[in-house]
């Protein structure tokens, strides 16, 4: 697929940015390393603010559509959750929705194979984005139209009725529009 228009250095650092957050998101918090749950929780209290302030400005509409305000809402809902008890809930909401050991073992799995799927995407993007293997931005591309869409599809359906917080339905959300604005760009 030929993209649309090349894209700007400022595109290029969002969808890496949000591409790494969706990664790290859903391979969930290391309870064993305390710094490492201090930085996930960072990364998910911080990461949505962070990323609406990145979000590129003059972003293409394409021809036929109208523009996604989708994106900045979603990022603008999860950036509003800042409260030092919702965020020192989350690890047991994401232990409760995606432990390998409890019930939710096929959700957990699912959960663990976005993380490694946005990682893969992570390093499609980087290359292709860098120069440094150009025909990487279009595998990257099939990735997200192929594999990635359907999945984050799925897996926010599965959140859809399981997620509490919201926090995960949301963020599966962002990635979901992210994934598909890749799959349309790429």
């Amino acid at each position: 697929m030929i993209p649309i228009e090349p894209l700007s250095l400022e595109s290029k650092l969002f969808y890496l940015s949000a591409v790494e957050f969706g990664g790290r998101l859903f391979r969930g918090p290391d309870d064993s390393d305390g710094q490492a749950l201090d930085d996930w929780l960072e990364l998910v209290a911080l990461g949505p603010a962070e990323l609406a302030n990145m979000l590129p400005e003059n972003q293409p509409v394409f021809p036929g559509s109208e523009p996604d305000f989708a994106l900045p809402a979603l990022l603008a809902r999860l950036s509003q959750a800042d409260d030092a008890a919702w965020v020192r809930d989350l690890p047991d909401a994401f232990n409760r929705l995606f432990h390998p050991d409890t019930a939710a073992a096929k959700d957990a799995a699912m959960a663990h194979q976005m993380a490694l799927d946005l990682e893969y995407l992570i390093a499609l993007l980087a290359k292709g984005f860098l120069g440094e293997a150009p025909d990487m931005s279009a595998q990257a591309g099939s990735l997200c139209r192929d594999v990635l869409a359907p999945r984050i599809t799925d897996l926010g359906a599965v959140l859809l009725e399981k997620d509490r917080t919201g926090v995960f339905t949301a963020a599966a959300a962002v990635m979901r529009a992210v994934v598909n604005d890749l799959g349309r760009r790429l």
